[in-house]
């Protein structure tokens, strides 16, 4: 089709888009059995569902335009091919399953921009063409490529792409001993009961919901209850970054909502079933959402001291702030008692063994009722 007017161009961009979403149908199952990741795995799912929708809205606007659709009019689509082509050599990797899971968001990533890219310029140019009703189904499939490319963004920064650089790097970190305990169980907890979190702009950010603390009582991160920023969500604010004025029962916290947006969510749970490695792994993606540059240079090394973010903060009382034995809740393996360094030393040495015989054995495991013009509240 030669490309003289911006019609034959739109219509020519139109089938590029056709071919492309018709050879993502088949390649996206490939990525589906790769991935290892659950919340991976569902997103592309989901994606593949939507991809089939996205068919259905370009044969019927390449129909309504009077132009040639379907399998005897696909083109090569170059462009996809080689995008798809790329990807496929990208999972084939061998090694650790979150470091494959990182080559397929990788992946699908590249794709959803191609279309990103491409229906962008159809939309603009439907509309240049006063075609209002294919620039809006064409909006509209703009919109969910949009989102999909923004859910791959947030499974990967929930910490599959951390997982995978710094997974080496865990190996000789010290232990973690630090424990979840509730402010209203706090020898002081009048003094941190109904605590408000705001930012320095005045932004409401939840409610105190209570600290991460060491064996000695000492915090190092307070836990917000998010409330209605975001509904249900905890995540955690280490004591540098926020400041406690007790005569107004606040906490200043030196954070914006976007950082937060990054956070890796606190289940308090799940907190208490990790064991050491994956405490720490858990308290790099918080600092790596804090300060990037901080995180890369942790990798090798974690000592809380090289960060103020992680220093004693000036309000902190011993003695309003050690935990009740109940209100002390232990990680599963940790004792209650201080360990002494002979025993966290022994303790190393067998979480170092357990990592070089696993690095020597690496993990082996591994009809349409939708309308055209939208997807279900159920998928969105």
């Amino acid at each position: 089709m030669a490309t003289g007017t911006l019609r034959e161009l739109w219509l020519r961009e139109l089938q590029d888009l056709y071919a492309a979403e018709q050879n993502i149908i088949v390649a996206l199952p490939d990525l589906i059995s790769a991935a290892s990741s659950t919340e991976l795995r569902n997103a592309l799912e989901n994606h593949l569902q939507r991809t089939r929708i996205h068919v259905e809205r370009l044969d019927l606007i390449l129909k309504q335009a009077g132009a040639a659709n379907g399998p005897g009019a696909r083109s090569n689509s170059s462009g996809i091919e080689s995008v798809l082509r790329a990807g496929s050599e990208r999972i084939r990797i061998e090694g650790p399953s979150d470091v494959r899971d990182a080559a397929i968001i990788a992946a699908a990533q590249h794709v959803e921009h191609y279309e990103i890219a491409g229906y962008g310029c159809a939309r603009t140019w439907a509309r240049q063409l006063d075609n209002g009703h294919a620039a809006e189904l064409l909006q509209q499939t703009l919109d969910e490529e949009g989102d999909a490319d923004k859910e791959l963004t947030d499974i990967a920064q929930s910490g599959i792409n951390e997982a995978a650089d710094a997974r080496e790097g865990f190996r000789d970190r010290p232990q973690a001993r630090l424990r979840y305990v509730d402010a209203n169980d706090l020898s002081g907890a009048d003094r941190y009961r109904d605590t408000k979190i705001r930012n320095q702009a005045s932004e409401d950010l939840g409610k105190l919901d209570g600290f991460i603390v060491d064996a000695s009582g000492r915090p190092f991160y307070i836990v917000v209850d998010s409330g209605g920023l975001f509904v249900g969500r905890r995540y955690v604010v280490p004591v540098g970054r926020a400041d406690f004025r007790r005569a107004d029962h606040l906490f200043t916290v030196d954070l914006d909502k976007d950082t937060l947006k990054r956070y890796p969510e606190f289940h308090r749970d799940a907190f208490l079933s990790m064991n050491d490695e994956e405490a720490r792994r858990y308290e790099w993606r918080v600092l790596e959402a804090i300060d990037p540059e901080a995180a890369r240079a942790s990798v090798d090394e974690w000592d809380y001291e090289r960060f103020p973010y992680y220093r004693e903060p000036r309000w902190y009382e011993p003695d309003v702030f050690t935990p009740s034995d109940r209100g002390v809740s232990t990680p599963a393996g940790a004792s209650r008692a201080r360990q002494t360094p002979v025993a966290e030393r022994e303790e190393r040495e067998r979480v170092l063994a357990r990592e070089e015989q696993s690095q020597r054995s690496p993990d082996a495991s591994r009809p349409m009722s939708e309308r055209i013009r939208g997807t279900s509240d159920d998928d969105r």
